[in-house]
């Protein structure tokens, strides 16, 4: 009597089971809808042993499923994987569960070795890939019109998935760019240093027998020109104003300066007045009480474009002029001269010196006799 009883409880046991199975079906299938997708995605959809791929709806069906199951979700559009969803689904036959696809993002790691701490990394694409993501308002800067931007940071981004992305480095006024076509994640993207537009300069007022002209960044020789007009281009290192010093040459030595400040793409005329440098003259004998004056003269051929004084030429100069004159104090006099050759110098007191410099084309000490 006891087992058949047991018999008929296996027997009682199979019909449920068998009820729950009709009743599944009865019931349908359970569906699975997914939210958020990008308009005419293709969307691909995994559970467990079964995959669904559509192209045209987010409603997917899979029958003989009951309970929680790990799901996968793949948004593809214009042939990129652009949003995804991974996580587990509770699925129950007749009911609909839902889940929502996030954007899809890369990271990319930028190298700009000229790049200085304080440096922003930015990643731009194109408008219709920046979907799903916060974007930024900046306007885009020429050359990427159209394009939107979905990161800024350091040198470790975060960018949605596209086609190319323009990964742009701003440190102060430097700025370079690159476009990274087909970005993977984990790429390496190295940044070039920055390449700027010449600053363009006309020497003006140059005196006759000008054999050349160059430019300096502080004492960089950064331009030079031997032709008339001389007109200089120059690359700066970047996009900030630059104090630019034009030096005209003539017998071998500096004979004109101008000075003028520029940036990156400019073109500036450079007046050109004559150069002049700083001498301490001294000599033995002149000290702090002495009362005298020093004084520079100059030879015919380098007195153009100097403001002359109407003295005399000394004796064994002829045509020699007075190009400034200043009092010995704590016996130096303190003389602005004009660069030159076979340059006169002379202290005139209770003695008289004097003596030549071959060759002035920059600041000194003189010592005379």
């Amino acid at each position: 009597m006891r087992f058949a009883s047991k018999a008929g409880l296996l027997a009682l046991l199979g019909l449920l089971s068998g009820c729950g199975e009709f009743a599944q079906e009865f019931q349908g299938p359970a569906r699975l809808q997914v939210a958020g997708a990008k308009e005419g995605a293709c969307l691909t959809v995994k559970v467990q042993d079964q995959a669904q791929t559509r192209c045209d709806g987010d409603l997917f069906r899979f029958r003989g499923l009951s309970g929680e199951y790990p799901v996968e979700v793949l948004a593809e559009w214009q042939g990129l994987p652009v949003q995804g969803f991974a996580g587990r689904v509770r699925l129950q036959p007749g009911t609909t569960a839902r889940v929502e696809v996030a954007r899809k993002t890369l990271s990319l790691q930028v190298e700009a070795p000229w790049a200085g701490g304080g440096a922003v990394y930015e990643a731009w694409v194109g408008g219709e890939w920046a979907f799903g993501v916060s974007a930024y308002p900046d306007s885009p800067p020429g050359g990427l019109e159209g394009m939107v931007l979905v990161a800024r940071g350091g040198p470790s981004l975060a960018v949605p998935t596209a086609p190319r992305v323009a990964v742009r480095v701003r440190d102060g006024a430097a700025e370079a760019r690159v476009l990274v076509e087909g970005p993977a994640e984990g790429l390496r993207v190295r940044v070039p240093a920055p390449q700027y537009a010449p600053i363009r300069l006309t020497p003006e007022g140059l005196a006759s027998g000008t054999a050349c002209v160059a430019a300096f960044l502080g004492e960089v020789e950064a331009a030079r020109s031997c032709t008339p007009p001389f007109t200089l281009s120059l690359v700066p290192p970047d996009g900030n104003y630059r104090a630019i010093v034009v030096r005209s040459f003539r017998d071998g030595f500096p004979y004109q300066e101008g000075e003028v400040s520029a940036k990156a793409g400019e073109s500036r005329t450079v007046p050109m007045a004559r150069k002049r440098v700083r001498v301490a003259l001294t000599a033995p004998g002149f000290t702090a009480d002495t009362t005298a004056y020093g004084e520079v003269w100059l030879r015919p051929e380098d007195q153009e474009g100097v403001a002359l004084y109407g003295d005399p030429s000394p004796p064994g100069y002829p045509g020699y002029r007075l190009a400034d004159r200043a009092m010995v104090v704590n016996g130096v006099a303190e003389l602005s001269a004009p660069t030159g050759r076979m340059v006169l110098f002379r202290l005139v007191g209770a003695r008289t010196t004097e003596g030549v410099v071959d060759l002035l084309d920059g600041e000194r000490r003189v010592v005379l006799p």
